[in-house]
């Protein structure tokens, strides 16, 4: 196993043939993927790998194909729910004047939707923010990354710090030298795309390693993810053609930067003991989002088949 500096510094690499079980722009089997011109989207390149703001992967002028993440937002997560009831109730209890109405006023019933509207808005963005900041972090973790001192000169804000400290902390322990690649996209044969946070080396041994900022953690579904980038089939660059082999990666882990739960470092690697088994399941999570998309039993296609019968018996 070893170092891909052509993936750190952009030089193109031809990847081995083994392994390789498809050439450069040819379609997954059974994925139907479209053209640029059918996207009719000039920003789309022909040649290399690119990735929408919406997370939309194409390669070559073909796309496009779900994101890793995407796919799995299949699975049910309790925890979102639960973040969000929490963060509705903190606004209610934030904002009680909005909510202090008597039973006997006639507006109170007629103004309880729009109230309850409020605080599902209001959770909605804590949420984005909670988003808002893992991208940032995930961000300068890249660009910390490749410093070879600290985060100087970046524009850092208050809630960002905490994070960034801790990121610091982890390559403090493990060596910034060590990481192979970051951030870079993947693309597999059996359709699907995403992008992985980091490679890395760590007592001889070639991690993959994914950065989480929110939730209290380890959750399964993170062991999902982790399997999908890892038995994908390429790394794409953007802007480069050739696609290179993706390395065989032997341990698997989290990078979780929480502050607030690990005040001795504000962080942990999680390993996660990925297997074939593992990637299995998130086939199974893209074959139901595959399933998914098709809408066969939705609300609009039961009531016109309902309808068509109707006519056709009439």
């Amino acid at each position: 196993m070893t170092h891909n500096p052509s993936l750190r510094n952009g030089q193109t690499e031809t990847p081995s043939e083994e392994g390789v079980s498809a050439s450069a722009g040819v379609a997954p089997d059974g994925v139907a993927l479209g053209t640029v011109a059918d996207k009719a989207d000039e920003s789309i390149p022909l040649e290399g790998g690119y990735r929408t703001d919406d997370h939309r992967y194409y390669f070559n002028g073909e796309g496009p194909l779900p994101s890793v993440t995407t796919i799995l937002e299949v699975i049910s997560k309790p925890a979102v729910g639960i973040f969000k009831a929490k963060e509705a109730a903190r606004a209610v209890l934030s904002d009680p004047d909005r909510f202090v109405v008597q039973l006997d006023d006639p507006t109170f019933q007629s103004g309880m939707d729009e109230r309850i509207k409020w605080a599902l808005e209001e959770s909605d963005k804590a949420r984005d923010r909670a988003a808002e900041l893992g991208s940032s972090v995930h961000l300068l973790a890249d660009l910390l990354g490749a410093q070879e001192n600290d985060s100087k000169g970046f524009q850092i804000s208050d809630s960002e710090k905490p994070y960034l400290d801790a990121y610091n902390d982890f390559l403090g322990h493990y060596g910034r030298s060590n990481i192979v690649s970051s951030e870079h996209m993947v693309w597999s044969l059996d359709g699907y795309a995403g992008t992985y946070d980091q490679l890395m080396m760590i007592d001889g041994e070639l991690w993959l390693i994914d950065i989480k900022t929110s939730g209290k953690g380890p959750y399964p579904e993170w062991g999902l993810q982790l399997a999908a980038y890892a038995w994908a089939h390429w790394i794409i660059v953007p802007g480069q053609r050739q696609p290179h082999q993706m390395p065989a990666v032997t341990r698997f882990g989290v990078l979780h930067l929480r502050p607030d739960l690990y005040p001795d470092t504000g962080w942990r690697l999680i390993e996660y003991p990925c297997t074939s088994r593992d990637y299995d399941a998130f086939l199974s999570a893209l074959d139901l989002w595959k399933w998914k998309k098709e809408g066969r039993f939705t609300k609009s296609v039961l009531v016109g088949r309902k309808k068509k019968q109707a006519e056709k018996a009439g």
